[in-house]
This record gives structure tokens, sequence and C-alpha cells, in this order.
């Protein structure tokens, strides 16, 4: 039986398998829908349009004008490349999976998270704003630059801890690093009780779990908080460690 949809998100860039891998593995253990989800950031094309933007080639280091068309077939290929992708990732599990492409900003990529039980995406990839905060879960995979992956769960109180707890136990098991949880709540009683019973629920599956959770009061605090954290340094702020 499918319980829930796990979306992860794709974008214009090589495909990022590290990202698929753990979103596919948390869509097994849930037993749920991995949605790939391609965008076509509408600011990339909007550059492509702009009389003076050029592209570089890697092989040859020569610029040529770029234009809406061509960027528009670059977005093609790499929008194929990330279903085959996606389709190899999926198959080793014997996943339920679908691919889709679409066309927009940010806060429209967000808006369709909101339909997910949880949005997978590559940190370096996601440009968070105040306004950018879904009431889904992310889970952000710190892939360049180290040794194993790193994940930042995002999230505000309004997600129940019954259900992240459930997608991150895999990943606490399994990861070599510590799991980030970011969580935006202002008030700290509430934050507090949240805290608790995520931490109880983990407890109760056993294992070490490599758990820290980090509370933001505000949007400013939890931009600083997952800046630090995508980039691999959590000494500024406050944590508490199980």
């Amino acid at each position: 039986m499918i319980r829930g949809r796990i979306l992860v998100r794709l974008e214009a860039a090589p495909p990022a398998r590290v990202t698929m891998e753990a979103a596919a593995g948390i869509a097994a253990h849930l037993e749920a829908e991995l949605v790939g989800l391609f965008v076509e950031e509408i600011e990339l094309l909007h550059w492509a349009a702009l009389p003076f933007t050029r592209e570089v080639g890697l092989a040859s280091a020569r610029s040529r004008p770029l234009d809406v068309k061509a960027m528009e077939r670059t977005l093609r290929s790499l929008a194929n490349e990330s279903r085959e992708a996606l389709a190899e990732v999926a198959a080793r599990t014997s996943l339920r999976w679908s691919f889709k492409v679409a066309r927009g900003s940010m806060p429209e990529l967000l808006a369709a998270a909101a339909e997910a039980d949880l949005l997978v995406a590559r940190a370096a990839g996601m440009r968070l704003r105040p306004t950018h905060v879904p009431s889904a879960p992310i889970l952000l995979v710190q892939e360049r630059g180290m040794a194993s992956p790193r994940f930042v769960a995002v999230c505000t109180a309004a997600a129940r801890p019954e259900e992240l707890a459930l997608s991150l136990n895999g990943l606490l098991r399994s990861s070599a690093e510590p799991v980030d949880i970011v969580l935006l709540c202002e008030d700290p009683v509430l934050a507090a009780q949240w805290e608790r019973k995520a931490r109880a629920l983990l407890a109760e599956t056993g294992g070490p779990h490599k758990l820290r959770i980090a509370v933001a009061t505000d949007h400013a605090e939890l931009l600083q908080l997952l800046s630090r954290r995508a980039g691999g340094s959590v000494q500024r702020f406050r944590e508490r460690h199980q």
C-alpha cells in the first residue's frame, strides 16, 4: 500500500544522485510514492532573454550567445537526464515513482511541496527566503565537500513529530554525520514540547541516533541557522544534544 508522497526537487544541473538516493530510501521505508519534480526556474529563462547573456563551453572554453530557445533545449536535456537517473534509483527498490516538469519560481515549488509529506532537495540548490517556508518539512542534503552526505531537516511546529521522526529514522541509523533539525517556532514552550515528543518517538525505535535540534524563533534566525548547517558549521547557535 502506498503511504504518502516524497517529493524530490531536481534542478537545472547534472542529476543529484545522492539527493535522489536519500529520497528513495525514505520513500521505501515509508512505502510512499517517490515524485521527481524538475524545476525550470523562470529566472534562468529571463537571463537567457537578455542581449548580453553568453554561455561558455566546458570543452572549448569559447563563449557564444545564449538565447531562450538554447536555454530551453538545455533544460529539456537536463530534465531527461534527471528522469533517467530517477528511474534507475527507483528501480533498485521497486518504488512506485513519477516525474514531472514545472516552470516557475521557488515559491511555486514550495507551494507544490505542501501536497507532499516531505520535500527532499540538494542544499546548494535551495534559496530559501522568509516567505519560502512551506507547511511540509524540507530535508536538505549537503552533497559536496564531505566524505558522506549531511542532512538538515527544516520544519515548523505545524509538522507532526510522529511523521518527521518516521521519515528520519532510517537516515539517523545510516548517516555517518549527525542529522540536524531546525524548527521554526516562536513559542518556546511549544518548541520544547515538540522536541521532547520527537526525541521520545525516536528513542522508541532504539539504536544510536545522532540527532541535533535547534529552534529558530523567527525567519531571520531560521535562515542563519540553515546557512551555517548547510555550510558545515554549527558553532554559533545554541543546540540541544541528545
